[in-house]
């Protein structure tokens, strides 16, 4: 797990062990995708009409509409997964988790 921030242009550095985890190169394209309160990218996906992005110098560019929906900006602290056996990553927005939690009742 890596705790990351966005850079002043909507970019995310990707570790060097989660660019080899997820078995990307430079200027090939990813699905960035929407799911269960945190983005995920992923070398495939069955639905062709999801956001891609393109993996330029370890980095990539999250588009407007998915940091809106997640309330990312380069203020937040995303934490970055690696998913072996889905061959993807997950991006999380540590300040939502904390919002929602105040939230939590038991």
């Amino acid at each position: 797990m890596y705790i990351k921030k966005l850079s002043k242009n909507g970019q995310i550095l990707l570790p060097a062990a989660l660019k080899k985890n997820l078995g990307v190169t430079d200027g090939e394209f990813v699905y960035i995708f929407h799911e269960a309160r945190q983005l995920v990218i992923s070398r495939h996906h069955e639905d062709d009409h999801l956001n891609k992005v393109i993996f330029r110098n370890g980095r990539y560019s999250i588009p407007m509409e998915l940091r809106n929906m997640l309330k990312i900006s380069a203020a937040s602290q995303l934490r970055l997964e690696a998913h072996s056996e889905k061959g993807s990553i997950s991006i999380t927005n540590l300040d939502n988790m904390e919002d929602q939690d105040q939230f939590s009742y038991p």
